[in-house]
């Protein structure tokens, strides 16, 4: 199928922020990956970024300046060998934050096979340099471990520039926008073909249904999902063409919204439910999938990204496209993919269809994937909530243990998506028993997300050594939507991150993208250091982190969060020389400026992968 974008003048990201009511402030370059002046060009349906010219300041840990750095130098660089090889690449004159045990600071870094060599003072670095050497001179810049996003959705997120219609701000923002709009698009779409979108918001809350769809669209199915992820609308002809009427039963662990008269709306909650409509839509081909996995890189590189975990790959086939992609040397991130589970019959897939070892260096089998409940309107919990169903997990409670301890005897990792603190405690009843059973040490299985829990879950989160991946920057997008469905009291019990760190839960933190508009680091640690909401109002600010926990969950964490805390994660002797050199330095930075601050450089294995103009 053709992409079926409407041609004319594209959304900018100052239109897009001016459509969600926001202020602009120091919003970064429109059209740029990150930040001033990169060279990355940036789908603004994809990377809209909210501005923080009303958020609160924090108050940084005072760090040494670059000049007393030898103070700090790490251990392994203040004795160097005699007859040390020469360098192939030395980083000199900065603030390379090392994120090491001691949060140490030091001047210089030198490289050598694609590994940290040393780090200490500019003189025990250049003592390093030979003929061949090459040498980039800082001037004071920081340098980071490179980023571990722990929790995107790296090949969907090209999806999303490719193969669906964005029905988003300045555009759309109300029901009679997205109608407008996709009437332009079935204008342009050959009668009978099938139009895919998705949209972020319609001022008038709620979903599109057949209702709004129809009178646009006669003659053309139509299926629109949220941009989450985990809900969508169709017209009536979709509906016609997928079997679905008054008599189809809910499937397990979704909604088909009804009318009255029982009749389908044609609004559908949660995968297994919409799976039975999108089963009947044309799908993106592997050579797609092959083509976004492989161009969506550059946008992340541009940000200090270096790792990625995509957290959602469905199917054997886009499993394999991800390995291809790593042995035949596509890949200039490292990625780690989980297969995910949404149907009994995925768990055999699991088990006998996919080659563990496969997608060389650059590419880990990590382990698998559920999504035990969906969006906020569908969090399954203990007790009831302002949303669609509150007493709803995807997978029949029994069953999804029986899975989880069969894969957990695989010797891979587990994660498993959870907004309510219902699901949250099935998750850790399934890992207890599975470890129970086949007690295997330290398998580090995980909770994505963890939007509601309560006291007990971060207690036996701890004792379990289960890693919590979250995204505090949510809580700029959606906080009104979690105190409205949950309530304010409840809602004192979302993403509590710093409850977590002080009772030693291991935090990895990641953007979700492209469930929401962002996909920055920047961003991610915005959301923890400062945890804005819409108009920049901390909310739980007790919950907040400071800036060296917020990026050592963003590097070391997330690098824990797959068992790569020894070769990824910090800048340390022998590590991987994946590093991010930014512009300004993130640990005095305002929130203001920590939103805007761009990347210069981005290196994997020591070599340049991405260099702002």
């Amino acid at each position: 199928m053709d992409d079926k974008r409407v041609p004319g003048k594209p959304v900018t990201r100052r239109d897009f922020l001016r459509a969600l009511g926001l202020s602009l402030g120091a919003v970064a370059g429109a059209g740029v990956a990150c930040g001033r002046g990169g060279k990355t060009a940036v789908p603004a349906a994809t990377q809209a970024v909210v501005p923080p010219t009303s958020l609160p300041t924090y108050t940084p840990t005072a760090v040494p300046p670059t000049g007393v750095a030898a103070a700090t130098a790490l251990p392994a660089a203040t004795a160097l060998p005699a007859g040390e090889a020469a360098a192939d690449l030395v980083l000199l004159g900065g603030k390379i934050i090392t994120v090491d045990a001691a949060d140490s600071i030091v001047q210089a870094v030198a490289i050598r096979g694609g590994r940290i060599q040393a780090a200490g003072t500019d003189e025990q670095i250049h003592a390093l340099v030979g003929p061949a050497t090459q040498e980039i001179h800082l001037a004071g810049r920081s340098v980071t471990p490179g980023m571990i996003d722990a929790h995107c959705h790296l090949q969907v997120q090209g999806l999303m520039n490719t193969w669906y219609v964005p029905f988003l701000p300045p555009e759309v923002k109300t029901m009679a926008d997205l109608r407008a709009k996709l009437a332009g698009v079935v204008a342009g779409t050959p009668k009978g073909e099938w139009v895919q979108g998705y949209f972020l918001v319609v001022a008038e809350g709620g979903l599109p249904t057949k209702l709004d769809l129809d009178p646009v669209s006669p003659d053309h199915p139509v299926w629109i999902m949220q941009q989450g992820g985990h809900y969508g609308s169709c017209n009536s002809l979709a509906l016609q063409i997928a079997g679905i009427t008054a008599e189809t039963p809910d499937p397990t662990g979704g909604v088909i919204e009804r009318d009255a008269r029982g009749e389908p709306t044609g609004v559908f909650y949660n995968h297994r439910a919409m799976d039975m409509l999108r089963r009947h839509a044309p799908v993106y081909t592997l050579e797609m999938v092959r083509e976004n996995i492989v161009s969506t890189q550059p946008l992340f590189a541009a940000c200090g990204v270096t790792s990625f975990h995509d957290n959602n790959v469905r199917g054997v086939d886009t499993v394999a496209a991800y390995q291809a992609a790593g042995q035949q040397g596509d890949m200039m991130l490292r990625g780690a993919v989980f297969y995910t589970l949404e149907w009994p019959s995925d768990v055999s897939r699991a088990l006998k269809e996919i080659d563990y070892g496969e997608g060389g260096e650059m590419v880990r089998f990590a382990g698998f994937k559920f999504l035990l409940d969906g969006q906020a309107k569908m969090a399954y919990c203990h007790a009831p909530h302002d949303g669609v169903r509150w007493d709803l997990p995807t997978w029949e409670p029994q069953s999804f243990k029986e899975a989880v301890r069969a894969l957990h005897d695989t010797g891979l990792q587990i994660s498993v998506h959870c907004v309510g603190d219902a699901a949250v405690d099935l998750v850790l009843d399934a890992y207890e028993e599975a470890m129970n059973a086949n007690p295997r040490p330290d398998p580090r299985h995980r909770i994505e997300h963890a939007i509601l829990t309560t006291p007990d879950a971060t207690r036996r989160m701890r004792d379990l050594g289960v890693v919590a991946c979250a995204q505090p920057q949510f809580l700029r997008l959606t906080v009104e939507g979690y105190t409205s469905i949950f309530g304010q009291e409840r809602g004192k019990r979302t993403i509590v991150t710093r409850e977590w760190l002080e009772n030693g839960v291991h935090l990895a933190l990641g953007s979700d993208a492209p469930t929401t508009p962002w996909y920055t680091p920047q961003v991610t640690l915005l959301g923890a250091v400062a945890r804005p909401t819409r108009d920049g109002t901390p909310y739980l600010p007790e919950q907040a982190l400071t800036m060296e926990e917020a990026l050592r969950a963003h590097t070391m964490g997330s690098a824990y969060a797959l068992h790569e805390e020894d070769v990824k994660g910090s800048v340390e002797v022998g590590k991987l020389a994946d590093l991010a050199v930014w512009a300004e330095d993130p640990l005095t930075a305002t929130a203001q400026q920590l939103y805007d601050i761009p990347i210069d450089l981005t290196l994997v294995a020591g070599k340049v992968v991405y260099q702002r103009a």
